[in-house]
């Protein structure tokens, strides 16, 4: 895994926890809605190159993918569409951000994720490129800012009308522009495009559309936050569950994609496995451990992490820590790694 990577991942970490919402758009209904759908916590900011710690974090909701998401937003011309063809909930959190589409020949968005009002990120992509676009909590732009600024070279620039700096990582080709707070919230833009004027040259291509175009040109996988209790149950039909697992916290009412509610829904049922095998080491009872070993060891043919084994490195991590108590060994980090509450 390069660090572009990486940072993809741990950009997505724990998207789902306590903070974001109350960071929300200042318009009232807006903010009423979103205090409804689940709470998320800003994700820690990546880590230089140099400094990361190579651990794969939940991915409940940012960090690879879209893979598909479990339903669509009534199409353009159906007659039971509303007038907007998007749901409520998803035009508050458009609204809310800096909406940005990359105006060149063969460039689409390929992936939406963390879907929140002040935080998110998604992918631009033609044939084998990406440009990745972040937005976060603006005040957490001086924590981010610092970070690149270390150890990286780095200029100004004017960048959609806003003032910015470009950093560059190290001697490579891998750049990424932060951009003032605008708002409640503020933008990075990353890619490597071999070169710094291929890079300028793209971000150059980035601008700003209206709602309704936004979301026209999000993958058509992406769902309304009603369809999510559906698709987690039918994941969880499928998963061997410890006795009284409670699933109440997967049903989060939030914009991703598949890939998060699957790393939500495996790794909620991994940790309550993993936790029960902990405590059973701990106190000597061999049932329970023999129990959460032979659950875990399933995990390999769960359908759900199959399939996002083909978009991302979350189902390998898992695996791991399966694999280390099949083989009675501590599953050191597992918390972590997992995103376990």
């Amino acid at each position: 895994m390069n660090d572009h990577e990486l940072d993809r991942l741990l950009a997505r970490a724990n998207p789902f926890g306590d903070d974001s919402v109350r960071h929300l758009p200042a318009g009232a209904a807006a903010s009423d809605l979103l205090e409804e759908i689940v709470t998320t916590t800003a994700p820690t900011p990546e880590l230089r190159p140099n400094r990361r710690r190579r651990v794969i974090v939940l991915v409940a909701a940012a960090a690879a993918i879209v893979v598909a998401l479990t339903g669509v937003f009534f199409p353009r011309g159906n007659p039971a569409a509303p007038t907007s063809a998007y749901a409520a909930e998803v035009r508050a959190i458009a609204e809310a951000n800096q909406r940005l589409l990359v105006d060149a020949p063969g460039w689409k968005v390929s992936r939406v994720d963390e879907f929140t009002a002040d935080l998110g990120e998604m992918t631009f992509a033609k044939g084998n490129q990406r440009l990745d676009v972040f937005w976060r909590p603006a005040d957490q732009y001086q924590t981010y800012f610092d970070d690149r600024a270390h150890d990286n070279t780095h200029q100004p620039i004017e960048l959609l009308g806003q003032a910015g700096t470009i950093f560059r990582y190290g001697d490579t080709t891998d750049f990424t522009t932060i951009l003032k707070p605008k708002g409640k919230n503020f933008l990075e833009i990353r890619t490597d495009v071999g070169s710094e004027a291929a890079y300028r040259t793209l971000i150059g291509k980035l601008k700003p559309v209206g709602v309704e175009e936004w979301l026209d040109a999000l993958p058509a996988s992406a769902v309304k936050p009603a369809d999510n209790k559906k698709t987690v149950d039918a994941m969880l039909a499928d998963l061997p569950k410890p006795d009284g697992f409670d699933a109440a916290g997967l049903y989060q009412q939030t914009v991703g994609d598949r890939y998060q509610v699957g790393a939500r829904v495996s790794g909620a049922v991994s940790c309550a496995w993993l936790d029960q095998w902990t405590a059973a080491k701990k106190s000597g009872d061999k049932t329970k451990v023999a129990e959460a070993v032979a659950a875990m060891k399933t995990s390999h043919n769960w359908p759900i992490l199959k399939e996002m084994a083909k978009d991302g490195d979350y189902p390998r991590i898992l695996w791991e820590f399966a694999d280390d108590i099949a083989k009675d060994q501590a599953p050191v980090g597992y918390a972590d790694g997992l995103g376990c509450k």
